[in-house]
């Protein structure tokens, strides 16, 4: 944007990027409305007496999110820089998109001929960049960034006031005395949404047995069936979930800790309807309280932040043999040898492991179809008191609940 700029300010639903153009117009009440509530919304800049937006932004601030969109000439996107609100309630840029068109004529987002460039920082103001100039056609290259942590943080702006987000000095923005408007489209109907890490689904569902899922045409359906595990003695209170082939005294430890004592465990495994020899544990359960929980929760590690995952992704443990864990931080060994490696391995679907010396035992599990990378989530009764530790094999993520 060049200096001494007038922008219309249009608030809308968003974007439609078929038609190239705003869609579902919004009264600034309306608009200042959801802001208020933390609800979903967008602002267009836009030149005087055009439909042409130069910025759009889109805002949800109950997900403490913020994304600002640059077009260029052609209505084509061609930057993309997103936000989270921090707990200190400033904007803080987790990530940039930026692309390059060579012709007029060219499709928005050409993966083999537009230039790209993509960055992702961590609240330290470490990242990642892939750049690839000319498209995936024209070779690319990825490394590590670092950027001074004043350089991706700004005040989080009070509704209307969106200069900030333009880096343009002197621009004047107006809202039309009149604005167009249209009546608001339901939530399913909007252009976008704002990126959410993954959350748990169908949790209640997984763990009530007889339960059935439709998991897609080619995989058919199954059953849910609940396996006693056995339990699982945490002399610390301190858990670790991990693939127990990497375990040793410096595996990583939840934050959330629970009292000392023994918890039971619990497998559930989904049986193939049509083929009722073929069974999966999709996941495993740490009972710490018998007790439904309210809310659901991401398990972390030490320095993880959830606020900086991108939409979809997750923290989770990596799997390389097939098999999972649970274990009290005291029961961890020096390392895993081969002999401690054939012991895991017979876990069908369970196998209990107390290891010489140490107090507590290791409860090993298979996971699911295989090698991947699964999250753990805590299970909070209403007053927030954990209540349980889920390790979600993701077989059930997508399904389709059919029976309860």
């Amino acid at each position: 944007m060049s200096e001494g700029t007038l922008l219309d300010v249009v608030y809308c639903e968003g974007w439609d990027p078929a038609a190239r153009a705003l869609t579902g117009r919004l009264s600034p009440g309306t608009a200042r409305e959801r802001d208020a509530a933390g609800e979903q919304y967008a602002v267009a800049l836009v030149r005087p007496g055009t439909e042409v937006p130069l910025m759009l932004l889109e805002i949800a601030w109950k997900h403490r999110f913020a994304r600002s969109v640059q077009f260029d000439g052609q209505r084509r996107r061609r930057g993309l820089y997103e936000f989270r609100v921090l707990e200190t309630g400033d904007l803080f840029l987790v990530k940039i998109e930026q692309w390059t068109y060579q012709l007029d004529d060219q499709e928005e987002f050409d993966e083999q001929s537009a230039g790209r460039v993509e960055m992702s920082f961590g609240p330290d103001g470490e990242g990642w960049v892939y750049r690839a100039p000319k498209g995936y056609g024209g070779g690319s290259s990825n490394g590590r960034v670092q950027k001074p942590v004043s350089e991706l943080t700004m005040p989080k702006p009070d509704f209307g006031d969106w200069k900030p987000f333009t880096n343009v000095r002197q621009l004047t923005l107006r809202t039309p005395d009149a604005p167009k408007s249209d009546p608001p489209l339901p939530v399913d109907q909007r252009p976008w949404r704002p990126s959410v890490p993954m959350r748990p689904s169908a949790l209640e569902h997984m763990f009530t047995a007889g339960t059935r899922f439709s998991l897609n045409e080619d995989d058919g359906v199954v059953e849910v069936e609940l396996r006693d595990a056995g339990k699982l003695c945490m002399p610390s209170g301190r858990l670790v979930a991990s693939d127990p082939a990497f375990l040793d005294r410096e595996t990583g430890q939840f934050t959330v800790t629970v009292p000392p004592g023994e918890y039971r465990v619990e497998l559930v495994v989904i049986r193939f309807v049509d083929e009722p020899t073929h069974e999966r544990v999709a996941a495993a359960k740490l009972v710490i309280a018998d007790v439904p929980a309210a809310t659901w929760e991401a398990a972390l590690w030490p320095g993880q932040d959830p606020l900086f995952l991108g939409d979809g992704e997750f923290y989770g443990y990596g799997v390389d043999s097939g098999t999972g864990c649970f274990a009290d931080a005291t029961a961890l060994p020096e390392e895993v040898d081969d002999d401690l490696i054939e012991r895991f391995a017979e876990a069908d679907p369970h196998v209990d492991i107390t290891l010489d010396g140490v107090e507590g035992n290791i409860i090993a599990f298979s996971t699911g179809w295989g090698d991947g990378s699964y999250p753990t989530w805590i299970g909070r009764a209403a007053d927030g008191t954990p209540v349980s530790f889920v390790t979600d094999m993701l077989v059930l993520n997508h399904a389709q609940v059919l029976t309860a």
